[in-house]
């Protein structure tokens, strides 16, 4: 057993110190010193040995209050050291003495066939003479003339645009409200414009064909109002040059004049007419002359007594032409010299005879839809 024990000696043992050379005092119980006391006749001491606590000494002095701990105070804080920047190796500098030193060192050759070699070295290889590509000279040139081509293409697209688009002015007292087939200038105004006019009626005009007169002038007059026409001052001052023309047609197998006469008032322009009915056969005669004459037999052969009949007047009556109401002149024999009518209350008409006026309300009312 590892225990401490007090061994049982006998006074006189336990003063012996070591000095005088006594054996000393065991303080650790072992087992082969209990076997030794039992050979010897002893008893072991079995009890734990307990340590001796010294007792406390008693305190001399008064306690006094301990003095307050100082706070520890932080370490300061150490900046790292940077490490100092190692400059670069600086490579030593090459020269040609130095080349040519360690190339005769390298090779073991003399100065004279290190000298040749280098100027072997130095002289250029012969240029060679590079084939011109014709392949790619042809796609150049073949790339070229499309270019050209394309662009010749593009102006001609551009040019032929402008033409088209471009708004064709047509000249001073051209315009006309309906479509019409040929265009003819005048010139003059009175009677010389009158002439003008008849000239024109007597050239060729074909079947059903519109000729459009106009005075190639800046004036803003009408053709009918540069007439020399006895017409009432309502009448003449309600007309617009704006929207009204003279022309020709060929309807019903003959050509003859009309005009289309843009008016400002229905009311004082129709006043107008009524009044100029009188004299209008007259004053329109040159335009629209009286039919000739018919020889007609007046004797009766059947009856001693004579028949007379009355012939028809030549005045102006009321008709329909298109669903459209007309003031229509008639001769003795019922043929139609010159009539007038509205296609609406700002478009008068004036023609030789129904079938000019009916070509003429068609090709308004096309215009107007268009």
């Amino acid at each position: 057993m590892d225990t401490k024990t007090t061994t049982q000696s006998s006074a006189p043992d336990k003063g012996l110190s070591s000095a005088g050379g006594q054996e000393p005092e065991k303080y650790i119980r072992t087992f082969a010193g209990d076997m030794e006391i039992l050979q010897k006749g002893g008893v072991p001491d079995l009890a734990p040995l307990e340590p001796a606590h010294p007792a406390p000494s008693e305190r001399l002095v008064a306690g006094s209050p301990l003095p307050p701990t100082p706070a520890p105070t932080a370490a300061p804080i150490q900046k790292p050291v940077p490490a100092k920047a190692t400059p670069p190796l600086v490579s030593p500098l090459e020269t040609y003495s130095g080349d040519f030193s360690e190339r005769v060192k390298e090779t073991r050759a003399s100065t004279a066939t290190v000298l040749a070699a280098e100027q072997d070295a130095g002289r250029e290889a012969p240029l060679q003479k590079k084939k011109f590509p014709w392949g790619n000279a042809l796609y150049i040139g073949a790339g070229a003339v499309l270019l050209i081509a394309g662009g010749i293409g593009a102006y001609s697209a551009y040019r032929s645009y402008v033409t088209i688009t471009v708004p064709v002015t047509p000249e001073a007292g051209a315009m006309a409200p309906i479509f019409v087939d040929e265009r003819e200038p005048l010139s003059g105004t009175g009677a010389e414009l009158l002439a003008a006019i008849e000239e024109s009626v007597a050239r060729p005009l074909a079947p059903s064909a519109v000729r459009l007169l106009y005075v190639a002038s800046t004036s803003a007059e009408s053709v009918f109002s540069a007439l020399p026409l006895s017409a009432p001052d309502v009448l003449v001052r309600n007309i617009n040059a704006d929207g009204s023309m003279a022309g020709v047609a060929n309807a019903g197998g003959s050509a003859s004049p009309f005009f289309i006469l843009s008016v400002s008032s229905y009311s004082g322009t129709f006043g107008g007419l009524l009044a100029w009915e009188a004299r209008m056969p007259r004053d329109l005669g040159a335009l629209f002359p009286a039919y000739p004459a018919a020889a007609s037999a007046s004797a009766a052969t059947s009856s001693p007594h004579a028949t007379t009949t009355m012939a028809p007047q030549a005045v102006f009556r009321d008709e329909v032409v298109d669903n459209h109401d007309v003031r229509v002149y008639r001769d003795t024999a019922g043929r139609s010299i010159v009539l007038y009518g509205y296609w609406n209350q700002k478009t008068l008409v004036i023609a030789r005879d129904p079938a000019v006026f009916s070509e003429i309300l068609n090709r308004l009312a096309t215009s107007r839809t268009r």
